[in-house]
């Protein structure tokens, strides 16, 4: 009897904490939604590609803008030369470009007249997505061989652009397991603040002339502290595991400390509306997990619908995987991560000044 008392007594504490029962329910909930949205069905998910067509003629013309641009897939952007595709190529402004060269319209003639010809393109893609560039490397071929009628697959000369490194799968997914590992911090900060607040030592805090400010500030510094020596462990880590880094280090780690700010940012605005660490904790999971999804920690975001796209960019975390990817495994520089940088900042500075604005309703309290 006194089994059950107690069993009943701590399925009372459960389901009388509505957020703590809500995460236990919801949150598998959550997983399955996201993985339908994500896979359940055909995505409107389009790449831009550039189009060099160095041949001219009526064949070509008609491979762009019939078979190409039919391609749900393919967002095409027409270019003259191959100098200005390349550099919107390292910039991370196209996927890949195709040239179509010349004497293509002769062999695509040839062989709709029966006489078997070799068909050769060219496409320069970039290659810090293994996924993503055999996904058009494929496409190219399937719609080259429907234009052309024919069988046999179609010689696609695919050229990385980063020939000075073979992009491995740790290079791809090195970023991304980092910023999942400053994405703790939300509740790890969340649960330093409500803890104290429990405790009673934030009420005593309050007989201090001590600012709001002053105790997110405190409260900050020492979990600024733990981010540093995670960005230095979880990168050489990844570096012996194999990941390259190609770009400037320096950058590198101000995009993953920016992250790993907003990081603690969030927990404190969680940990200044929560009443207890069991809903800190539960409202931080449910809060982290999905994101760490939708921001491409763990696979490439674009191939997400747009809608669940337009959703993860709004938060800071798809921003820094996307801009530690470009500048560790591309090595390019602020030119090309800048509006991610300045939107990093942005984010952190907004959600710190939340974070000071909520405790200082909760003090009033």
């Amino acid at each position: 009897m006194r089994l059950l008392n107690l069993a009943s007594r701590n399925l009372k504490e459960t389901y009388r904490d509505p957020v703590a029962l809500a995460f236990l329910l919801g949150f598998p909930l959550v997983f399955m939604v996201l993985f339908g949205a994500m896979f359940g069905r055909n995505t409107d998910t389009s790449y831009p590609v550039g189009v060099i067509d160095e041949d001219k003629t009526i064949a070509s013309e008609a491979f762009v803008n019939q078979a190409l641009a039919g391609v749900p897939s393919l967002k095409l952007v027409t270019y003259t030369d191959t100098a200005k595709a390349l550099k919107d190529l390292k910039l991370g402004d196209l996927r890949a470009y195709l040239v179509i060269p010349s004497g293509f319209g002769v062999q695509v003639s040839q062989n709709w007249q029966g006489k078997e010809t070799d068909i050769i393109l060219q496409m320069t893609y970039d290659e810090s997505n293994p996924s993503l560039s055999q996904q058009l490397i494929a496409t190219m071929n399937t719609a080259t061989r429907a234009f052309a009628r024919i069988e046999i697959p179609v010689t696609v000369k695919a050229n990385p652009i980063h020939i000075e490194t073979e992009i491995t799968v740790i290079d791809f997914t090195g970023p991304g397991i980092i910023i999942f590992g400053l994405m703790i911090l939300i509740p790890t900060s969340a649960r330093v603040l409500v803890r104290d607040k429990e405790k009673g030592f934030l009420a005593r805090l309050l007989t201090t002339p001590l600012r709001p400010f002053e105790f997110i500030a405190s409260y900050s510094l020492s979990l600024i502290a733990i981010a540093i020596a995670q960005i230095i462990i979880f990168v050489a880590v990844a570096h012996a595991f194999g990941m390259d880094i190609v770009g400037n280090l320096g950058l590198a780690f101000l995009i993953l400390l920016l992250a790993g700010l907003s990081s603690i940012g969030i927990g404190m605005v969680v940990g200044s509306l929560s009443k207890s660490e069991n809903q800190s904790e539960a409202l931080c999971w449910l809060f982290s997990m999905p994101l760490s999804l939708l921001s491409g920690a763990w696979f490439s975001s674009e191939m997400l619908p747009q809608y669940l796209k337009n959703a993860a960019n709004a938060f800071p975390y798809a921003h820094a995987i996307a801009a530690s990817r470009a500048v560790l495994i591309r090595g390019v520089g602020l030119e090309a991560t800048g509006k991610d940088v300045l939107f990093l900042v942005g984010w952190t500075v907004v959600i710190f000044g939340l974070g000071i604005i909520l405790f200082r309703r909760s003090m009033r309290r």
